[in-house]
């Protein structure tokens, strides 16, 4: 019987389908295993990608205090400050420092501090891999970095790096910045100010804040959907205390202590990094200004705020306990 080229054609057609979908199984089903071979010797990392002026410091003094008493970690300061945005070569040295640092210490986990925008490592390290955080109230938060830019391009000298973009603003006020000129420069890098949104947005053209605050919605969107996906934790300083409790709970095994600690060291002092007499108090109008301005920061902050204290009362059945941080 002589086969007619059409079903011959189909049929040859079917079998090459039925392969391709055939390798395509075996590829899905044996790439998590292949990854896991490759990283098995990775230990547990968490990274803290600090976001600047959140109380950031008060934290990683707090995790050397655990540390110290613990040794159930091995918890790594990085001394790279900036920049916050990474090349593509940055990305892959820091994602190979990680690993490097993980493989090191063997099955013991590492903490790992740096000022970075958020960076996918990908799957076969995100496996082994957690993020934390903390937030502050949007105004405060940019307060503190306007007032601790100037006062460190005054205290390091005219002859060191200026995170100023001209040394001329140093003496501005943010009053005076917010009144006299454009108000969106006054919230930017120029005058030391980062976005929160861009440390959880991450290293795409859209979480870029080099030149100008965020305005897009597509770069809150994306920084939410990475805390959702990638944070085991992001505290809230106003919340500091109740943070702290709920970081301890949710991995006990590195985390164990530091609620005493910040109780104990901590809870009824100031830590501020910049002196009483270079943190300026703003008046009303330029308090309105700037809460029209950061809309999305707060945003930002109000979708970390209902996440933290929905964790919170799942995990304690109570509410949180709010408590100004003390930390500028």
């Amino acid at each position: 019987m002589q086969i007619r080229p059409a079903s011959f054609l189909s049929k040859l057609t079917l079998m090459f389908i039925i392969i391709v979908i055939v390798f395509q199984l075996h590829v899905i089903t044996e790439q998590p295993e292949k990854e896991k071979r490759v990283h098995r010797n990775i230990s547990i990392a968490i990274i803290y990608n600090r976001v600047p002026k959140c109380g950031s410091t008060l934290m990683n003094s707090l995790l050397e205090l655990v540390f110290n008493e613990s040794h159930t970690f091995r918890f790594i300061k990085s001394t790279n400050y900036v920049p916050f945005r990474l090349s593509a070569t940055d990305q892959l040295q820091l994602r190979q420092e990680i690993v490097n640092y993980s493989r090191q210490a063997y099955s013991t986990p590492i903490v790992y501090e740096r000022h970075f925008h958020f960076v996918d490592f990908g799957f076969e390290v995100n496996r082994n891999l957690f993020y934390i955080n903390q937030l502050r109230d949007p105004i405060e938060r940019v307060l503190s970095c306007y007032d601790y830019t100037r006062h460190r391009c005054k205290t390091d000298g005219p002859n060191e790096p200026c995170a100023l973009s001209n040394r001329s603003l140093i003496n501005i006020t943010m009053d005076a910045c917010v009144s006299t000129g454009d108000p969106t420069s006054c919230i930017s890098e120029q005058n030391g100010v980062s976005s929160a949104i861009s440390f959880f947005c991450g290293q795409l053209s859209i979480c870029d804040d080099t030149y100008k605050p965020i305005t897009n919605y597509a770069a809150l969107a994306l920084a939410k959907s990475n805390i959702e996906r990638y944070y085991l934790y992001v505290g809230l300083l106003e919340y500091i205390e109740s943070s702290l409790e709920l970081l301890e709970f949710s991995y006990p095994a590195i985390f164990r202590g530091i609620s005493k600690f910040y109780l104990t060291y901590f809870k009824d002092k100031p830590f501020y990094r910049t002196p009483a007499e270079s943190r300026y108090p703003i008046n009303k109008e330029t308090r309105t200004i700037l809460r029209r301005l950061l809309k999305l920061e707060f945003e930002l902050y109000y979708f970390v705020q209902k996440r933290f204290i929905d964790q919170y009362r799942r995990t304690f059945h109570r509410a949180p306990r709010r408590r100004d941080g003390k930390v500028r």
